[in-house]
C-alpha cells in the first residue's frame, strides 16, 4: 500500500481531479470579484420579503424571509433578517447582517444587476439585485446550522 510522508494513503486520481476542479472553480469566482468595480448599496435600502427554501441535516426547509436594510454607506449595507416557517405567523427575532455590493453590470433591457455578498453571525450570503423587477435573489450557507443551504427570492415591500 502506498503511503505519503505523514503515514496516510496517497489520494486517488479521482480525489485529485475533484480537488483540482473545486480549486479552479473557487479561483475563477474569487479572482474576478477582486478585480470588479465597487457597486452602490443604496439600491438595497428598504424592506425585502419573500420565500426561502433549502436543506439542512433534518431535511427540506421552506418559509418566508424578511431582510431590512437600514443603513448604507458606499458599497456597504447594514440591517437585520428574520424568518418564519410556513406553519408560524410570527416572525423570528431580528438578527444583524451586513451586505456588500461588489460589482454592477448593465442588463439587456437597460437595467442593472448588482452582485452582493454578505454575512450574519452564522453564515454567508451571495446573490444579486435585479433592477428590472426590483428583486433580490440570494443563496445562504451556514455550517453551524446543521449544514443549512437556502435560496431566497425577495421583493421590496412598498
Amino acid at each position: 500500500m502506498n503511503k505519503n510522508r505523514n503515514g496516510g494513503r496517497f489520494l486517488s486520481r479521482w480525489k485529485w481531479i475533484v480537488t483540482g476542479a473545486v480549486t479552479a472553480f473557487l479561483f475563477a469566482t474569487i479572482v474576478p470579484a477582486a478585480h470588479a468595480s465597487v457597486g452602490d448599496a443604496s439600491v438595497l435600502k428598504g424592506t425585502w420579503i419573500g420565500t426561502y427554501s433549502g436543506y439542512n441535516a433534518d431535511g427540506f426547509q421552506r418559509g418566508q424571509e424578511k431582510i431590512v436594510i437600514s443603513e448604507v454607506r458606499g458599497s456597504n449595507a447594514k440591517g437585520t433578517w428574520q424568518y418564519r416557517t410556513s406553519s408560524k405567523k410570527k416572525w423570528s427575532k431580528p438578527r444583524p447582517l451586513t451586505l456588500s455590493v461588489f460589482d454592477q453590470e448593465e442588463t439587456a433591457g437597460g437595467g442593472f444587476t448588482e452582485y452582493i455578498t454578505g454575512v450574519d453571525e452564522l453564515g454567508i450570503y451571495t446573490g444579486k439585485y435585479d433592477s428590472s423587477d426590483d428583486s433580490l435573489n440570494m443563496a445562504y450557507v451556514s455550517q453551524p446550522q446543521d449544514l443549512l443551504t437556502l435560496t431566497f427570492e425577495l421583493k421590496r415591500k412598498e
